[in-house]
């Protein structure tokens, strides 16, 4: 019984037209041409994928602890032009002048790491600071140990202090590639210099670039058009599909097939499960079918399958739920005024809070959170988030959202649906 009302239900959908275009073939036209007018703009340009604050506190320079680096060469027999020529190219080979001057500020890096300078008076205010993703410290005689450790092969290391954000870790690991490359070529530098390269050349190289596209390539990728309006269309024109079971099931009801059902003995609840199964059933097969498009279509190489099967499978169920809420209500409205207010207003409202038509965090963070508190924002935004190469937790508490919104359908569907038939 419950196959054939599923079976009924689904024939519906497909002998009628509208539903086939408004469910799959609009969200296939808007994919292809946002993914491809919107390419250009989200695809390159701008602002980075992600961008890591790094504070930089240097408890001394190169002025202040000139005097004492002279006074040590003076030890070591060095006097005269010979000095000064030692103290000029020692300038010159500055590791922190080249982290600051040459590996910091390089367009590559530039772009992913903000540098400011702090005093270490504040350092424990800065510690607290949310907003500072790392925190680089240079004790006073961090040149003069350097000096000493790398050309006259003293065994006092220099040492720096790196604190690392625990909130972030994505923005700290940047922060960390780029100063463990740092340290690795100041660390070599006695032996590159032996071997007739200098220090700066030695430093001022593109693997702490690499690094960073590496880790970003690694841990998160950048999210093309292709891919956010994929998204933005599956969790879109999901939501139409609860409004045409309900709007089938109301037309069953005006002409008496409801209710002659009942006569004959099928049961009211069993009718409510099959309009929650078809819907669900309808939305993973409508999901699955964009996101075959746009992996043979448009190119997307879709990642986290398993996260990507937890999220369509939820998404699914909640459809489901809504289905049959929705059909319960226009049963007791005996109108389909409540589906075309779905259609027309709650959608529309939900895709735009959801940021289906743009990304709604780029006008305000607080609409962001509000979209988040809505079933097809929370599942759009873990669908990005799995994308942009993040792990399979981040998407449960956007999973709870759905699950709310799930068992509030369920629970008013079991509560409200009319167990014997319907007049109209």
């Amino acid at each position: 019984m419950l196959l054939t009302l599923i079976g009924k239900q689904i024939k519906m959908l497909l002998r009628n037209k509208q539903p086939l275009i408004i469910l799959l073939i609009m969200p296939l036209v808007l994919i292809t041409i946002l993914s491809t007018a919107l390419a250009s703009v989200m695809n390159s340009g701008g602002e980075p994928a992600i961008q890591a604050r790094l504070a930089l506190i240097d408890e001394s320079s190169w002025e202040n602890e000139e005097e004492s680096i002279k006074n040590f060469l003076e030890e070591q027999g060095l006097s005269g032009p010979s000095l000064d020529a030692v103290l000029t190219q020692l300038k010159s080979s500055d590791p922190i002048y080249i982290l600051e001057d040459s590996i910091l500020s390089a367009d590559g890096v530039e772009e992913y790491i903000s540098v400011e300078k702090k005093q270490s008076t504040g350092l424990d205010s800065i510690r607290k600071d949310k907003n500072t993703d790392g925190i680089l410290t240079i004790p006073s005689s961090f040149r003069l140990d350097y000096i000493k450790t790398a050309y006259f092969n003293e065994t006092q290391t220099p040492e720096i202090d790196l604190f690392l954000s625990q909130e972030n870790e994505i923005r700290a690991s940047i922060i960390q590639s780029v100063i463990t490359e740092w340290q690795n070529g100041y660390t070599k530098s006695l032996a590159l210099t032996k071997a007739g390269i200098t220090l700066d050349q030695s430093l001022q190289n593109n693997s702490s670039v690499e690094k960073v596209e590496q880790v970003l390539e690694e841990r998160e990728r950048k999210i093309p058009a292709s891919v956010y309006y994929t998204a933005g269309m599956l969790v879109m024109f999901a939501l139409y599909i609860p409004s045409f079971l309900a709007g089938f099931a109301l037309q069953e009801v005006q002409w008496k097939v409801y209710d002659r059902m009942i006569l004959a003995g099928v049961s009211a609840t069993w009718y409510a499960i099959s309009i929650f199964i078809t819907g669900s059933l309808v939305a993973f097969v409508q999901q699955l079918l964009l996101l075959l498009y746009g992996k043979f279509v448009l190119g997307i190489d879709w990642i986290g399958l398993d996260a990507m099967a937890v999220i369509v499978l939820t998404y699914s169920l909640f459809i489901g739920g809504l289905s049959a809420l929705l059909t319960t209500l226009q049963f007791r409205t005996k109108s389909d005024g409540v589906a075309n207010l779905f259609n027309g207003l709650v959608i529309t409202i939900f895709s735009f809070l959801g940021g289906s038509f743009f990304n709604i965090g780029d006008v305000s963070t607080i609409l962001a959170k509000i979209g988040n508190l809505t079933p097809n924002g929370a599942t759009m935004t873990a669908i990005l988030s799995i994308q942009k190469g993040r792990e399979l937790e981040i998407i449960w508490p956007l999973m709870s959202v759905l699950f709310v919104a799930f068992s509030l359908c369920v629970l008013l569907s079991i509560v409200l649906f009319p167990k014997r038939g319907v007049t109209s």
